[in-house]
């Protein structure tokens, strides 16, 4: 299967205990069909929604807030999915993926950029929960390079050149947890002496790392 990066649309993922809107229903888009929604099991949908506990109703609600988005142009395109009791009971695409018009899929691929957190923070947590690392383990343990971690200690603004001292104590899952870890985000970085050096370093911009 080929990936796509789409930078820019909207992802919605919903695990509910119930699905509430606001809109009313209104016809597919074009560019929507029965073949791109869920579910699609050898269980009927009614039992689906039942087993679930799912408003099929009120599935529709989202059906037309979604269309209502791509036709206003708040967004060019969005990939829906609600999951309950671990059945996929929505799954749908409206709208397009790029300026050329290609029809959205439900299996293109977005960068979500910060949303990533707080999947790969639920990942850790379950790893945490089933005994695999302790939170206050060093992240050497794992990733031998940050063995022996340094900070900025100088910094010629003339040439950005610079000079680092050891650090009283080594990074952790926790400090990666609670974004405390003192790792800087480059170009994006606050301060500007750590632009500085990613740039000399031939890091020029977040998507680079």
């Amino acid at each position: 299967m080929m990936y796509r990066i789409l930078p820019y649309y909207l992802i919605i993922i919903l695990s509910t205990s119930c699905v509430t809107a606001t809109k009313i229903a209104a016809p597919e888009t074009d560019n929507q069909s029965s073949k791109n929604s869920t579910p699609s099991t050898a269980t009927d949908t009614k039992s689906i929604y039942e087993e679930t506990g799912i408003s099929e109703e009120r599935l529709r609600r989202i059906d037309q807030i979604c269309k209502d988005a791509v036709v206003s142009g708040d967004i060019p395109g969005v990939v829906a999915l609600i999951s309950r009791k671990g059945k996929t009971v929505y799954h749908k695409a409206y709208g397009y993926a790029d300026e050329d018009g290609r029809v959205l899929k439900k299996d293109d691929i977005f960068r979500i950029a910060s949303q990533t957190k707080a999947i790969t923070s639920t990942a850790v947590m379950m790893l945490w929960e089933e005994g695999h690392f302790r939170l206050d383990d060093p992240i050497a343990k794992y990733i031998p390079e940050f063995e022996n971690p340094t900070l900025l200690n100088t910094f010629n603004d003339a040439d950005s050149s610079f000079t680092t001292k050891p650090a009283e104590q080594k990074i952790t899952i926790r400090h990666l947890l609670s974004h405390t870890s003192g790792l800087g985000y480059g170009q994006i970085d606050g301060d500007p002496r750590f632009k500085k050096i990613y740039a000399k370093a031939g890091v020029t911009d977040l998507y680079t790392t």
